[in-house]
């Protein structure tokens, strides 16, 4: 199965694309799929999805079809065929 998994910010450059589909098996959580993908883009990748390293502290926001994983199973979210996960870096205003 696939799911699209929408970069922004840093992720963007670090993965080198705006979004791409990617395969997964199923019954795959949210948490194998970062895995996934920091096996792909490497440790830098890895350290800013997870808020560790140089980006300690860092927390992300994964909105699963538009809604925040958080409210769902958090990273053991499972995935389905056609899901698109949104990966965005914190949101500060004032």
């Amino acid at each position: 199965m696939r799911v699209k998994v929408k970069y922004f910010a840093l992720l963007r450059k670090l993965a080198g694309k705006r979004e791409e589909d990617v395969e997964i098996d199923e019954e795959t959580r949210v948490e194998e799929l970062l895995e996934k993908l920091s096996e792909r883009y490497g440790e830098r990748f890895r350290d800013y999805v997870y808020g560790v390293g140089e980006f300690r502290g860092l927390t992300l926001m994964f909105l699963l079809n538009g809604r925040n994983i958080e409210l769902m199973d958090g990273f053991k979210t499972r995935l389905r065929d056609g899901d698109t996960l949104s990966i965005l870096p914190p949101v500060v205003g004032g």
